[in-house]
Protein backbone atom coordinates (compact mmCIF):
# COMPACT_ATOMS: atom_id res chain seq x y z
CA UNK A 1 0.00 0.00 0.00
CA UNK A 2 3.03 2.48 0.75
CA UNK A 3 4.29 1.84 -2.37
CA UNK A 4 1.39 2.25 -4.39
CA UNK A 5 0.72 5.88 -2.53
CA UNK A 6 4.62 6.75 -3.32
CA UNK A 7 3.93 5.93 -6.95
CA UNK A 8 0.40 7.72 -7.21
CA UNK A 9 2.20 11.14 -5.26
CA UNK A 10 5.08 10.60 -7.82
CA UNK A 11 2.66 10.24 -10.92
CA UNK A 12 0.50 13.73 -9.77
CA UNK A 13 4.10 15.48 -9.15
CA UNK A 14 4.84 14.82 -12.41
CA UNK A 15 1.81 15.56 -13.92
CA UNK A 16 1.84 19.31 -11.99
CA UNK A 17 5.39 19.31 -13.46
CA UNK A 18 4.24 19.37 -16.44
CA UNK A 19 1.10 21.97 -16.25
CA UNK A 20 3.33 24.22 -14.61
CA UNK A 21 6.25 24.21 -17.70
CA UNK A 22 3.57 24.58 -20.11
CA UNK A 23 2.35 27.49 -18.42
CA UNK A 24 5.31 28.70 -18.57
CA UNK A 25 5.89 28.10 -22.34
CA UNK A 26 2.65 29.80 -22.94
CA UNK A 27 3.76 33.11 -21.20
CA UNK A 28 6.87 33.67 -22.64
CA UNK A 29 5.30 32.78 -26.21
CA UNK A 30 6.10 35.28 -28.87
CA UNK A 31 2.85 34.50 -30.28
CA UNK A 32 1.08 34.63 -27.69
CA UNK A 33 2.71 38.20 -26.11
CA UNK A 34 1.78 39.45 -29.96
CA UNK A 35 -1.60 38.10 -30.07
CA UNK A 36 -2.22 39.93 -26.70
CA UNK A 37 -0.57 43.30 -27.36
CA UNK A 38 -2.59 43.46 -31.16
CA UNK A 39 -5.79 42.48 -29.17
CA UNK A 40 -4.92 45.56 -26.18
CA UNK A 41 -4.09 47.67 -29.49
CA UNK A 42 -6.96 47.07 -31.07
CA UNK A 43 -9.26 47.49 -28.09
CA UNK A 44 -7.25 51.02 -27.42
CA UNK A 45 -7.74 51.96 -31.01
CA UNK A 46 -11.48 51.21 -30.70
CA UNK A 47 -11.97 53.43 -27.90
CA UNK A 48 -9.84 56.02 -29.56
CA UNK A 49 -12.27 55.88 -32.26
CA UNK A 50 -15.43 56.28 -30.11
CA UNK A 51 -13.79 58.70 -28.41
CA UNK A 52 -13.08 61.10 -31.52
CA UNK A 53 -17.23 60.09 -32.64
CA UNK A 54 -17.83 61.06 -28.78
CA UNK A 55 -15.91 64.38 -29.35
CA UNK A 56 -17.94 64.70 -32.95
CA UNK A 57 -21.24 64.21 -31.60
CA UNK A 58 -20.74 66.56 -28.94
CA UNK A 59 -19.19 69.48 -31.10
CA UNK A 60 -21.97 69.19 -33.41
CA UNK A 61 -24.35 69.19 -30.80
CA UNK A 62 -22.67 72.40 -29.08
CA UNK A 63 -23.17 73.53 -32.79
CA UNK A 64 -26.83 72.92 -32.73
CA UNK A 65 -27.37 74.28 -29.03
CA UNK A 66 -25.44 77.50 -30.63
CA UNK A 67 -27.34 77.43 -33.67
CA UNK A 68 -30.76 77.23 -31.90
CA UNK A 69 -30.08 80.34 -29.34
CA UNK A 70 -29.03 82.74 -32.06
CA UNK A 71 -32.19 81.64 -33.85
CA UNK A 72 -34.14 82.33 -30.45
CA UNK A 73 -32.49 85.94 -29.38
CA UNK A 74 -32.86 86.52 -33.38
CA UNK A 75 -36.63 85.43 -32.57
CA UNK A 76 -36.70 87.24 -29.75
CA UNK A 77 -35.23 90.34 -31.12
CA UNK A 78 -38.18 89.96 -33.90
CA UNK A 79 -40.78 89.62 -31.75
CA UNK A 80 -39.61 92.73 -29.35
CA UNK A 81 -39.19 94.94 -32.75
CA UNK A 82 -43.11 93.84 -33.84
CA UNK A 83 -44.13 94.51 -30.50
CA UNK A 84 -42.55 98.18 -30.72
CA UNK A 85 -44.48 98.65 -34.53
CA UNK A 86 -47.39 97.46 -32.98
CA UNK A 87 -46.99 99.95 -30.22
CA UNK A 88 -46.12 102.69 -32.41
CA UNK A 89 -49.08 101.78 -34.98
CA UNK A 90 -51.45 101.79 -32.26
CA UNK A 91 -50.15 104.87 -31.06
CA UNK A 92 -50.40 107.00 -34.70
CA UNK A 93 -53.78 104.99 -34.60
CA UNK A 94 -54.62 106.81 -31.81
CA UNK A 95 -53.36 110.14 -33.13
CA UNK A 96 -55.27 110.05 -36.48
CA UNK A 97 -58.42 109.14 -34.28
CA UNK A 98 -57.89 112.24 -31.95
CA UNK A 99 -57.58 114.04 -36.03
CA UNK A 100 -60.36 112.99 -37.39
CA UNK A 101 -62.09 113.73 -34.24
CA UNK A 102 -61.05 117.09 -34.26
CA UNK A 103 -61.84 117.04 -38.24
CA UNK A 104 -65.24 115.89 -37.71
CA UNK A 105 -66.92 117.76 -33.92
CA UNK A 106 -64.29 120.36 -33.08
CA UNK A 107 -62.92 122.14 -36.06
CA UNK A 108 -66.04 123.42 -38.45
CA UNK A 109 -64.01 125.94 -40.51
CA UNK A 110 -64.07 129.14 -40.99
CA UNK A 111 -66.50 131.44 -43.43
CA UNK A 112 -65.83 134.80 -45.41
CA UNK A 113 -67.46 136.14 -48.06
CA UNK A 114 -66.37 136.63 -51.86
CA UNK A 115 -67.49 139.97 -52.59
CA UNK A 116 -68.13 140.22 -56.31
CA UNK A 117 -67.97 136.12 -57.85
CA UNK A 118 -70.94 134.19 -57.47
CA UNK A 119 -68.30 130.99 -56.39
CA UNK A 120 -65.83 130.29 -54.07
CA UNK A 121 -62.29 129.87 -55.42
CA UNK A 122 -60.20 128.73 -52.35
CA UNK A 123 -58.19 124.85 -52.42
CA UNK A 124 -60.88 122.94 -49.63
CA UNK A 125 -63.45 125.68 -49.78
CA UNK A 126 -67.20 124.93 -49.79
CA UNK A 127 -70.10 127.48 -51.38
CA UNK A 128 -72.43 128.28 -48.79
CA UNK A 129 -74.68 130.24 -50.62
CA UNK A 130 -74.53 132.86 -53.35
CA UNK A 131 -76.48 135.90 -53.75
CA UNK A 132 -76.53 139.94 -54.03
CA UNK A 133 -74.12 142.73 -52.41
CA UNK A 134 -76.37 145.25 -50.46
CA UNK A 135 -76.23 148.10 -48.54
CA UNK A 136 -78.24 151.27 -47.55
CA UNK A 137 -78.76 153.95 -50.04
CA UNK A 138 -75.77 156.20 -50.84
CA UNK A 139 -78.71 158.98 -51.62
CA UNK A 140 -76.79 162.78 -51.44
CA UNK A 141 -79.95 164.73 -51.58
CA UNK A 142 -81.28 163.35 -48.61
CA UNK A 143 -80.03 165.74 -45.23
CA UNK A 144 -80.53 162.19 -42.78
CA UNK A 145 -76.85 160.57 -42.90
CA UNK A 146 -77.71 157.98 -40.07
CA UNK A 147 -78.67 154.23 -40.46
CA UNK A 148 -76.11 151.40 -40.87
CA UNK A 149 -72.73 151.37 -42.20
CA UNK A 150 -72.16 147.46 -42.88
CA UNK A 151 -72.11 145.53 -46.13
CA UNK A 152 -74.67 142.21 -46.45
CA UNK A 153 -74.37 139.46 -49.04
CA UNK A 154 -78.19 139.14 -49.53
CA UNK A 155 -78.70 135.47 -50.40
CA UNK A 156 -80.85 134.09 -53.87
CA UNK A 157 -83.11 132.25 -52.27
CA UNK A 158 -84.59 134.98 -49.36
CA UNK A 159 -87.78 133.27 -47.26
CA UNK A 160 -89.60 136.15 -47.01
CA UNK A 161 -91.68 137.94 -44.12
CA UNK A 162 -94.95 138.43 -44.80
CA UNK A 163 -95.24 141.88 -42.58
CA UNK A 164 -94.37 145.51 -43.82
CA UNK A 165 -92.46 148.15 -42.07
CA UNK A 166 -92.70 152.47 -41.55
CA UNK A 167 -89.67 152.68 -44.00
CA UNK A 168 -87.37 153.63 -41.79
CA UNK A 169 -84.35 151.61 -42.71
CA UNK A 170 -83.71 150.63 -45.90
CA UNK A 171 -81.53 148.03 -48.03
CA UNK A 172 -80.42 148.15 -51.64
CA UNK A 173 -78.89 146.50 -53.59
CA UNK A 174 -75.28 147.44 -54.92
CA UNK A 175 -73.30 148.80 -58.18
CA UNK A 176 -70.07 149.23 -59.48
CA UNK A 177 -68.88 153.22 -59.95
CA UNK A 178 -66.01 154.69 -61.20
CA UNK A 179 -66.22 154.01 -64.76
CA UNK A 180 -64.02 150.52 -66.32
CA UNK A 181 -61.82 150.46 -63.22
CA UNK A 182 -62.69 147.33 -61.41
CA UNK A 183 -63.30 145.38 -64.82
CA UNK A 184 -64.03 146.78 -68.24
CA UNK A 185 -67.89 146.79 -68.71
CA UNK A 186 -68.28 147.48 -64.61
CA UNK A 187 -70.25 151.15 -64.40
CA UNK A 188 -73.70 150.59 -63.30
CA UNK A 189 -73.44 146.31 -63.10
CA UNK A 190 -74.64 144.84 -59.81
CA UNK A 191 -72.16 143.12 -57.85
CA UNK A 192 -72.68 139.62 -56.39
CA UNK A 193 -71.63 137.82 -53.55
CA UNK A 194 -70.93 134.39 -52.50
CA UNK A 195 -70.56 132.77 -48.63
CA UNK A 196 -67.60 130.38 -48.27
CA UNK A 197 -66.33 127.95 -45.92
CA UNK A 198 -62.69 127.32 -45.59
CA UNK A 199 -62.57 123.82 -44.13
CA UNK A 200 -59.76 122.78 -41.92
CA UNK A 201 -59.65 126.08 -40.85
CA UNK A 202 -60.55 128.38 -37.60
CA UNK A 203 -60.59 131.81 -39.01
CA UNK A 204 -60.45 133.90 -41.74
CA UNK A 205 -59.28 137.40 -42.43
CA UNK A 206 -59.56 140.52 -44.63
CA UNK A 207 -55.78 142.01 -44.87
CA UNK A 208 -56.18 145.31 -46.63
CA UNK A 209 -52.93 146.68 -48.24
CA UNK A 210 -51.72 143.08 -49.33
CA UNK A 211 -51.84 141.07 -52.51
CA UNK A 212 -50.76 137.65 -50.45
CA UNK A 213 -50.71 136.07 -47.21
CA UNK A 214 -48.53 136.00 -44.29
CA UNK A 215 -46.79 132.76 -43.73
CA UNK A 216 -49.05 129.97 -42.02
CA UNK A 217 -52.19 131.35 -43.88
CA UNK A 218 -53.49 130.11 -46.57
CA UNK A 219 -54.68 133.06 -49.60
CA UNK A 220 -59.38 132.65 -50.68
CA UNK A 221 -58.80 135.23 -53.14
CA UNK A 222 -57.22 138.88 -53.13
CA UNK A 223 -58.87 142.48 -55.29
CA UNK A 224 -59.44 145.81 -54.15
CA UNK A 225 -60.49 147.52 -51.23
CA UNK A 226 -63.81 149.33 -51.86
CA UNK A 227 -66.55 150.74 -49.81
CA UNK A 228 -68.98 153.73 -50.44
CA UNK A 229 -67.86 157.45 -51.30
CA UNK A 230 -66.95 159.91 -48.90
CA UNK A 231 -70.03 162.29 -49.99
CA UNK A 232 -72.29 159.83 -49.25
CA UNK A 233 -73.70 157.78 -46.75
CA UNK A 234 -71.23 155.94 -44.31
CA UNK A 235 -70.28 152.24 -45.16
CA UNK A 236 -67.74 149.88 -44.70
CA UNK A 237 -64.87 148.74 -46.68
CA UNK A 238 -65.16 145.16 -48.33
CA UNK A 239 -62.38 143.57 -50.55
CA UNK A 240 -64.14 143.27 -54.11
CA UNK A 241 -62.62 140.35 -55.74
CA UNK A 242 -59.42 141.15 -58.71
CA UNK A 243 -61.60 139.47 -61.39
CA UNK A 244 -65.64 140.71 -60.49
CA UNK A 245 -68.49 139.04 -61.90
CA UNK A 246 -72.11 140.99 -62.93
CA UNK A 247 -75.93 140.12 -62.01
CA UNK A 248 -77.53 138.98 -65.04
CA UNK A 249 -79.84 141.38 -66.32
CA UNK A 250 -78.21 144.15 -63.61
CA UNK A 251 -76.76 146.92 -65.83
CA UNK A 252 -79.64 149.87 -65.12
CA UNK A 253 -78.58 152.29 -63.58
CA UNK A 254 -81.05 152.38 -60.34
CA UNK A 255 -77.86 153.49 -57.87
CA UNK A 256 -78.85 151.96 -54.53
CA UNK A 257 -75.80 151.30 -52.55
CA UNK A 258 -72.95 152.59 -54.99
CA UNK A 259 -69.06 150.51 -55.02
CA UNK A 260 -66.07 153.10 -55.37
CA UNK A 261 -62.40 151.57 -55.03
CA UNK A 262 -60.31 152.99 -51.93
CA UNK A 263 -57.33 154.94 -52.34
CA UNK A 264 -54.80 156.40 -50.06
CA UNK A 265 -54.15 160.17 -48.83
CA UNK A 266 -50.83 160.83 -47.65
CA UNK A 267 -50.06 162.32 -44.31
CA UNK A 268 -51.03 160.69 -40.99
CA UNK A 269 -50.80 157.70 -43.09
CA UNK A 270 -46.94 157.50 -43.44
CA UNK A 271 -45.56 156.91 -47.43
CA UNK A 272 -43.99 155.25 -47.94
CA UNK A 273 -44.56 152.33 -47.33
CA UNK A 274 -47.74 153.63 -48.71
CA UNK A 275 -48.35 155.85 -52.15
CA UNK A 276 -50.52 158.90 -51.91
CA UNK A 277 -53.87 158.55 -54.28
CA UNK A 278 -52.96 154.37 -54.80
CA UNK A 279 -55.48 152.00 -55.05
CA UNK A 280 -55.59 150.13 -51.98
CA UNK A 281 -55.23 146.13 -52.82
CA UNK A 282 -56.76 143.62 -50.17
CA UNK A 283 -56.47 139.66 -49.37
CA UNK A 284 -59.00 136.96 -47.32
CA UNK A 285 -56.86 134.58 -46.14
CA UNK A 286 -57.69 131.43 -43.53
CA UNK A 287 -56.30 129.72 -41.19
Amino acid sequence: MLALHVIRSDVAYANNKASFENKRLLLHDPDVTASRLSSVEKSIQDMVGLTLQLQTQNSNMQTTIAHLEATLLKETSTRKDLQKNLSQLQTELAQEKVKVSQTLFHDPGSTYVRWGRKQCAGVNTDLVYTGFTAGQEHSTASKYYGGPSNILCLPNNPELSNRTTARNSYLAGSEYEDGNFFIRGAQNEDAPCSLCRSRNTSSSVMIPGRLTCYDGWKMEYHGILSSGAYGHKPSSYICIDSLPEFIQGGQDDKNGFLLYPTSIICGSLPCPPYGDNLAVNCVVCSK
